[in-house]
């Protein structure tokens, strides 16, 4: 028998009123890749800082190549071999993509050196890099990639990946799974946390399940059916959701001829964007990550200006309205990025909620300069209660909830108000199977309502379940919008190229 890299005791991590995990053990080996699954909540991400070295274990054991380590920290854990891709990303948003790779590197190593290896290891792996481009103009697709270079360039014995493929569009999954598979066959281990159960089925040879901190079960992945691991994950059948339909009313957003002047060359120029959306319909963009739909939702949302017929709501022009005139308005935003943008980290559910409602149509949670703070309490409350977010309650900071169920709460929090208009950028990043059919269902149910809806994600499926509409974008240009009934993979081969104009059936001549 191959002695395990990687071997856990009985691992136990508990904060106040929460046990992340309860008595966990696990064994890696080296070439292994194994899935660790759970919904959120169920202790994943807490069990990787555990082995990643960033979080300290109440109880248990590590052993690393047959020896127990003591807790001294994350640099100790790198200096032994471990790698890890964390689901919220480590970046410092001011500094370049080579700057923030830099600082990750061993002290006195030259930037043209870190330039050079940066580049050839992007290459190997086929992973494109803005080397010179600041973070804060990445999306989240792109500072993904960023965040896979810098731990690949540590040469790792065993790397963690956190979510890697939530915001990844096909190709760019389809390389990572090239590489994991590559770095697997030279034998680094790989512990690989997603809820997207048929990427486990294609990727994986086992999988350990987790429920409530505890182990529940480990497979043979090869052996088990997708709705089996669900079934594991979750503890009971999945919901069914039916679609019914809907009637659709006038327009409610348009956009005509929206041009955009790029800030910094790491953004994307919109080239004259035309498009509608009417009461009761859900219109989809697809398209590569970094492809101009970041730029869209920050133009319509308000946070951006553009010239004032560019940008209607019910026939008023507001392209030079600012985000409160359009909160107030009826427009509600979920951005991609769920830290810092969907939700301030160190704040309480609560203030975030509170934060939210600034220039909303109605406000429910102050009068006469003062907080109603029961009121807002109870608000926080349901939210939690009718997404299911686990958490401590409504005065749980925003940086003590795992991803999926930070997710969970923004999604929640921006139905509640009943928007006109909702603009969404990736609902199920990082979500649960049988949350994120829930998040899609209260999403359709909202434009059931009347709402128009929005929506951006890099999975097409999604879309596809999703939308009555779609449209690709690609270097700032838009598509035609099409039924959903109408796209299929080599429509949407040719557009994400931006190839709008070519027939169907001739894409053989552009390959």
């Amino acid at each position: 028998m191959v002695k395990p890299l990687l071997e856990l005791i009985e691992v136990s991590k508990r904060y106040p009123g929460v046990v992340a995990n309860e008595r966990v053990s696990l064994k890696v080996h080296p070439g292994e890749i194994r899935a660790i699954v759970g919904e959120n909540g169920a202790g994943k991400s807490t069990l990787m800082k555990a082995i990643y070295g960033s979080v300290r274990p109440d109880e248990g054991q590590i052993l690393w190549d047959g020896q127990e380590i003591s807790f001294t920290g994350p640099q100790q854990m790198r200096r032994l071999g471990v790698g890890m891709v964390f689901q919220h990303f480590s970046l410092f948003e001011s500094l370049t993509v080579l700057e923030n790779i830099l600082l990750s590197m061993p002290k006195g190593t030259a930037a043209q050196q870190t330039r050079n290896m940066a580049s050839s290891v992007s290459n190997k792996y086929g992973i494109e890099l803005k080397l010179d481009a600041r973070v804060e103009a990445l999306s989240v697709g792109e500072r993904q990639q960023v965040e896979i270079v810098r731990c690949l360039l540590s040469e790792p014995r065993l790397v963690i990946f956190d979510e890697p493929t939530a915001v990844l569009p096909v190709p760019a999954i389809e390389a990572l799974f090239e590489t994991i598979r590559l770095l697997a066959r030279n034998g680094c281990a790989i512990l690989y946390i997603s809820h997207k159960l048929a990427e486990i089925k294609t990727l994986c040879h086992y999988a350990t399940i987790l429920r409530g901190g505890r182990v529940v079960g480990e497979v043979d992945v090869s052996l088990t059916r997708e709705v089996e691991l669900a079934v594991l994950m979750t503890g009971r059948d999945l919901p069914l959701y039916p679609r019914t339909e809907k009637k659709v009313g006038d327009v409610v957003l348009s956009v005509s001829a929206l041009n955009s002047v790029t800030c910094s060359p790491a953004e994307v120029q919109l080239v004259d964007l035309n498009f509608e959306i009417k009461a009761g319909e859900v219109l989809g963009v697809a398209g590569v990550s970094g492809s101009g739909q970041r730029e869209l939702f920050e133009y319509l949302c308000g946070e951006r200006l553009t010239k004032r017929d560019a940008v209607k709501v019910d026939g008023q022009s507001v392209g030079n309205t600012g985000v409160k005139g359009r909160r107030a308005l009826g427009i509600a935003y979920i951005p991609e990025e769920r830290v810092d943008q969907g939700a301030l980290p160190d704040l309480s559910l609560g203030q975030n909620l509170l934060l939210s409602q600034c220039g909303a149509s109605t406000d429910n949670f102050s009068s006469l300069g003062f907080v109603r703070t029961r009121r807002l309490a109870a608000e926080t409350k349901a939210v939690i209660s009718r997404f299911n977010v686990k958490c401590g309650g409504a005065e749980s900071t925003a940086a003590t909830l795992s991803g999926g169920n930070l997710q969970k709460f923004i999604v929640g929090r921006e139905l509640g108000k009943a928007p006109k208009i909702l603009l969404v950028a990736q609902p199920t990043w990082g979500v649960d199977i049988a949350s994120s059919m829930f998040i899609r269902h209260q999403i359709e149910e909202l434009a059931r309502g009347g709402a128009a809806v929005l929506v951006s994600s890099e999975d097409i499926d999604e879309l596809m379940q999703m939308c009555d509409r779609i449209v690709v974008m690609s270097k700032g240009k838009m598509s035609p919008a099409v039924p959903r009934h109408q796209m299929n993979s080599e429509r949407l081969g040719l557009w994400m190229a931006g190839l709008f104009d070519v027939p169907l059936g001739k894409m053989a001549s552009f390959q």
